[in-house]
């Protein structure tokens, strides 16, 4: 659980080669959301670093399997009273002889968290090879060599990053590594180091874009950017302003690059068309191939051992589920021309994917429904310009009770990750449901309402916000 620096790399690497197995948190995650993943995943040992001491102290009670804590950074304020606590510097000072463990590239390296469809997140099994693959199919996609410098700020706790940063080293160039993104720095920082490749989500894109424009704009040394889905609506417009190819790529934390574009094979609006690695199809709800043109669901089979993730933690049945009649069930819906490109439409899953994060509604709803005035909470996805997606709950108050939605914000903010507090809040009397399952209709709630209440139109801060304007 650790922001990106040098520390975070030679701990991911220095596990990899004891045979370890990685479990890279959300460091913006806390309570009730991060007791599940730490427990879930049956991890024993921790490495955090000291800014997030606080959220860790707060549920030290609630873990069921930790035994030590590793601490980067500043002193905190208090030890842990549960666990046996080391300094990051203490590792230093241990033997420095390489270690020979029998690693095998079908054995595990790590437990990634993805967004729960109808349930809690899953805990996705990647294998050693897997994490090769992935880092070798962004080298070969940007042509990537030794004179490349890898501009790279986005979150490590993630699969792609993680993938992006790896790419650099076997093509044994350079990584700038940053710990965050910011727009008002990011072409000054990539002219400052002659930064050639990065990597954005499509909200970063729209930010970058929409800021003034500049006579400099394409005066740059960036010649790629790895994306995941870029609208046509910006994808030209971005290319033509900054002098940039934009490579677009369909992948999930279960498996990278099943659908991808190539440097001199780019459609706009397009996340590329099926390598030689994956056998991607659009299949109807009965699993039957559709013609070019048709919508349907984004399935795929890996055509080599161990480039697609081994299953869900500790859930056979959800592994079973995606991988029924032998094909991989993405949950994207999408379209594939007659040329082979592939085209996104939209999610099955009850997801919400907001500026390249994936939240679980169900995460969001728990949350919610904690607060002792809430009935009942739905969360859904409502479009935005900025973000792609933002976060709208819809609230059943409990009889009698009225919630001011600022401090129901505040509630949230206390307790989840800055990306998942809601930005929209609506109070209704009652949902419509299935009638075979009683589940909540929520395509009937993905709309902004005259009854919709605006954080941003309230003026209303969350904490991330008032930190990054101090």
């Amino acid at each position: 659980m650790m922001e990106n620096c040098p520390e975070f790399i030679y701990m991911w690497f220095a596990l990899s080669k004891i045979g370890a197995i990685e479990i890279p948190f959300n460091p913006f995650h806390k309570g009730t959301t991060l007791e599940y993943f730490i427990n879930y995943s049956d991890a024993e040992l921790i490495v955090i670093s000291a800014k997030f001491y606080t959220e860790m102290k707060a549920i030290e009670g609630n873990l069921t399997n930790i035994k030590n804590v590793i601490i980067h950074g500043a002193d905190r304020a208090a030890p842990f009273e549960r666990f046996s606590e080391h300094r990051y510097e203490e590792l230093l000072n241990h033997s420095s002889s390489p270690y020979q463990a029998n690693i095998k590239n079908s054995d595990l390296l790590s437990i990634m968290f993805t967004s729960g469809t109808t349930g809690p997140s899953k805990g996705v099994m990647i294998t050693h090879n897997q994490a090769v693959f992935n880092a070798t199919q962004y080298a070969e996609q940007a042509m990537m060599g030794k004179k490349d410098i890898t501009y790279h700020y986005l979150p490590l706790f993630h699969n792609a990053p993680q993938a992006v940063f790896l790419a650099a080293l076997i093509s044994e160039g350079s990584v700038i590594l940053k710990k965050g993104f910011s727009a008002s720095t990011f072409w000054n920082d990539v002219k400052k180091w002659q930064c050639t490749v990065s990597g954005l989500f499509e909200a970063v894109a729209r930010i970058l874009y929409l800021r003034p424009k500049d006579d400099g704009d394409t005066q740059n040394p960036l010649r790629a950017l790895f994306t995941g889905h870029i609208s046509s609506e910006i994808h030209e417009p971005f290319e033509k302003r900054f002098g940039v190819k934009l490579l677009n790529i369909f992948g999930m934390t279960e498996g990278d690059h099943l659908v991808s574009s190539k440097l001199d094979d780019i459609e706009p609006g397009s996340f590329g068309k099926s390598t030689s690695f994956f056998d991607a199809r659009v299949f109807d709800s009965e699993d039957r191939e559709l013609a070019p043109n048709q919508v349907g669901e984004l399935v795929c089979r890996p055509l080599q051992p161990d480039i697609l993730f081994q299953g869900y933690y500790k859930m056979p049945e959800k592994t079973l589920e995606v991988f029924r009649n032998l094909w991989f069930h993405t949950g994207d819906i999408v379209y594939k021309d007659e040329e082979g490109s592939f085209y996104f439409v939209g999610r099955e899953k009850d997801m919400i994917r907001r500026g390249g994060e994936n939240i679980s509604a169900l995460e969001v709803e728990e949350v919610v429904e904690s607060h002792p005035d809430v009935g009942e909470c739905a969360a859904v996805a409502v479009p935005s310009d900025i973000w792609g997606e933002d976060v709208k709950i819809l609230i059943v108050p409990k009889p009698g009770k009225q919630i001011n939605p600022e401090k129901l914000i505040e509630f949230c903010d206390e307790k989840m990750a800055y990306f998942m507090v809601p930005r929209y809040v609506e109070y209704v009397e009652s949902f419509s449901r299935t009638e075979a399952s009683q589940r909540v209709i929520k395509k009937l709630l993905k709309r902004i309402t005259p009854n919709t209440w605006d954080r941003e139109d309230a003026g209303v801060k969350i904490r991330r916000e008032i930190e990054r304007s101090v």
